[in-house]
């Protein structure tokens, strides 16, 4: 299951970038399709390909952050309500990751990443990000914890529940963004 998830994150992830691609040249409906389309045939067609093997070693594991990230503004443009994040939201974060990420590298003695193999502190870190949730009136963190979590106790992917919800692409997403609200 863990290379089919892998398989349709991937699709995603492609269908976003022809999406955001083609939006330059048409409108937010017909990217959508297009991106979709090309996404779905570029996996099927040429999943054994060097090209999309070394995306796919690349971006792996994608968790669920990604794909649901693609979706997220996919659907924004396609009008559907979203609730963005705003510039505070981004700025923790992104302390807070970066923080992690030295962690996990072992820049700093302490092992942030070890506790996402434990159930106990990933049931108090998945209920704490649904109480934010509740207090901010976004449910997209909340969505992506619990399916994060789902996937993590099936087994489908990393043992890890951080790989489920996080991606160190989002430093550079997340820095791209902030530095595009200043302008």
């Amino acid at each position: 299951m863990t290379g089919v998830l892998a398989s349709v994150w991937l699709a995603v992830i492609l269908a976003w970038l022809v999406f955001a691609l083609a939006g330059w040249v048409v409108g937010a409906p017909a990217s959508v399709w297009i991106g979709g389309v090309v996404g779905a045939a570029a996996v099927l067609a040429f999943r054994d390909t060097l090209p999309l093997r070394g995306m796919m070693a690349l971006l792996a594991p994608f968790g669920v952050m990604l794909p649901a990230l693609a979706l997220r503004h996919m659907g924004a443009k396609l009008g559907l309500p979203v609730v963005p994040f705003s510039t505070l939201e981004l700025l923790g974060f992104l302390l807070i990751y970066v923080v992690f990420l030295a962690s996990a590298m072992g820049v700093v003695p302490v092992d942030i990443y070890r506790i996402g193999y434990a159930p106990l502190p990933v049931a108090v870190m998945v209920l704490a990000v649904c109480l934010y949730g509740l207090a901010t009136g976004n449910w997209f963190l909340p969505l992506v914890a619990v399916l994060g979590q789902a996937f993590w106790v099936l087994g489908w992917g990393s043992s890890n529940w951080f790989d489920h919800v996080t991606h160190v692409l989002l430093v550079p997403v997340v820095t791209v963004v902030l530095v595009t609200r200043l302008f």
